[in-house]
């Protein structure tokens, strides 16, 4: 929804609306409504999983082939997308160590010295020599 339409449907002003969004402890109590609902979501879902299972794969043995097909393809698409979901997350852990060795070699090379520091520093040594020997 829009926020003009949130705010009639609230039976608020706009402003008063866009007032809230600023207010830090609003934003963090929304936030927080929300990731508990999506914990209760995920909770329902997650009771009514393995039923869900357990019924594909009785529709396997259906009578209907168009029903043990579309239960076969329900059963493989999930496998098929755990996998990927595994996958990902290993793939993820893998960059996440990559960037980890990169963000230290790149530590290491802003300490070095460029070789233009390298040369004004060898002008200046050789210049202190030189004013040493006069």
């Amino acid at each position: 929804m829009q926020l003009r339409q949130i705010a009639k449907e609230l039976n608020i002003g706009y402003t008063t609306l866009l007032s809230w969004g600023r207010n830090p402890e609003y934003v963090s109590a929304v936030n927080e409504a929300l990731q508990h609902l999506e914990s209760e979501a995920t909770k329902e879902l997650q009771q009514g999983y393995g039923d869900a299972v357990k019924k594909a794969r009785e529709l396997l043995n259906s009578q209907s082939e168009s029903i043990a097909l579309g239960a076969a393809k329900l059963i493989l698409n999930t496998m098929n997308h755990v996998v990927e979901r595994r996958e990902s997350a290993a793939r993820w852990a893998e960059m996440s160590e990559q960037m980890e060795v990169l963000e230290k070699r790149l530590a290491l090379i802003e300490f070095m010295p460029s070789a233009h520091d390298v040369e004004l520093a060898q002008g200046s040594i050789e210049a202190s020599s030189a004013t040493k020997r006069a």
